[in-house]
């Protein structure tokens, strides 16, 4: 009997520490204020992989620093991260995953996700931000915020200063044309080539565009399509083999791009050698890591932070953190105007169509009831065999718009 009674204290006392603990555990919870939840689409496995994963982890360095930093009071933010694996059919087992977790925003990070979610954002008013342009995604104009610019708009600014700053016209046109695989982004980067150079046959002789199936690998036959170009778009992942055999046979193109490229940095450099890269040209939508600007000194000091001793994170990372920074302060100016309790998507929606970002030494940018694209400049750069890192060759420049 002795035993018994000495065994009920005993849980009593458990239990009343116990209750004591969740107490204070609930006083924690009551600081830290309201959880928003963002839901975040990202491939951490497939294809997309290598650009994805140091994106993946700027965003949740994104939410912990406006967490630890107090930047939104009364909110605390959580990301809920679903693997997409670059698999449209994960997408939309994915959205409803995101939003079983409580999510009221999502990030949508490839053009296969804002494309298929498009419909579903509209239904059920959860905004959906992205970092890839696509036109469907873009227009009409809808639930989907395109955090970054026009992939088209940024390839027509390309192959114009191509135009007036690189190619001598005294002996002959330049030859041009694009790889890739066959999806949306692709699709979209190569008509917009193909369209710039038929309506401008004095500056370009469009070769052609050429895509294989997406995960094809091997492009041996597009390199003997493409090999007397004198530029050649490699385009995102799939650029990188065709990169790294066509030099392997010797030939000479100049390979360009948009900044949907600077993404897979560190992807080309291990896989095709900087020999294999030089003189690439590619345009970038936001200050590089070696640049002055706030952001990037932001995105330094928050890594610094959060992976001492990791060394850089990288130019998805540091890139992503600048095309990202905008999502979190859109959403900071939405739970503000909104009260904590109260925010929702209609709240994001509303505070993103008016949105305007002007950081130090770039022009301002923004959406607008009509344009779901924020960034309308970018700069030229030059991948440098020499300096092994990329070189800036312009100011800014507004898009080409045609």
């Amino acid at each position: 009997m002795k035993n018994h009674w000495k065994r009920g204290i005993a849980c009593f006392l458990v239990l009343a520490l116990i209750a004591v603990l969740c107490m204070g555990c609930g006083d924690d919870k009551e600081k830290e204020g309201v959880t928003i939840v963002i839901g975040e689409l990202i491939d951490l496995t497939g294809p997309a992989s290598p650009a994805e994963i140091p994106l993946h982890h700027a965003i949740e360095d994104l939410a912990r620093y406006y967490n630890e930093e107090g930047l939104i009071p009364g909110a605390r933010l959580e990301v809920v991260t679903y693997d997409n694996q670059f698999n449209p059919a994960r997408d939309i087992p994915g959205y409803e995953w995101c939003r079983d977790q409580g999510a009221k925003v999502i990030i949508g990070i490839h053009e296969l996700t804002a494309e298929t979610l498009k419909p579903f954002a509209e239904r059920d008013k959860v905004p959906i931000g992205t970092v890839s342009y696509t036109d469907f995604a873009a227009e009409p104009p809808g639930w989907v915020f395109i955090f970054s610019s026009h992939i088209s708009y940024q390839i027509n600014t390309v192959l114009k200063w191509i135009s007036e700053k690189h190619w001598d016209y005294s002996e002959r046109l330049p030859r041009i044309g694009f790889y890739g695989w066959r999806e949306p982004m692709n699709l979209n980067m190569e008509r917009a080539m193909r369209e710039y150079c038929q309506a401008h046959p004095d500056k370009f002789d469009w070769v052609g565009g050429f895509m294989s199936p997406v995960g094809t690998m091997s492009c041996d036959n597009e390199i003997e399509k493409l090999k007397d170009c004198d530029y050649i778009n490699p385009y995102l992942f799939a650029g990188a083999f065709f990169m790294r055999d066509f030099r392997a046979k010797g030939y000479t193109a100049t390979f360009i791009s948009d900044s949907g490229n600077i993404g897979y940095y560190e992807f080309y450099t291990d896989l095709c050698g900087w020999e294999a890269l030089d003189g690439k040209l590619t345009c970038n939508i936001v200050p590089w890591w070696n640049e002055p600007s706030p952001t990037v000194d932001l995105a330094k000091q928050v890594s610094g932070k959060y992976h001492l001793g990791e060394g850089r994170m990288g130019a998805s990372y540091e890139g992503g953190f600048q095309i990202m920074y905008p999502f979190f302060e859109t959403l900071r100016k939405a739970v503000e105007a909104a009260g904590a309790e109260n925010f929702d998507g209609q709240a994001f929606y509303d505070e993103a169509v008016e949105l305007k970002m002007k950081w130090e030494g770039l022009h301002e940018w923004g959406f607008t009831d009509t344009k779901r694209y924020l960034i309308d400049h970018v700069a030229i750069h030059e991948w440098s065999a020499e300096a092994e890192d990329l070189v800036r060759l312009s100011d800014w420049i507004p898009l080409v718009i045609e």
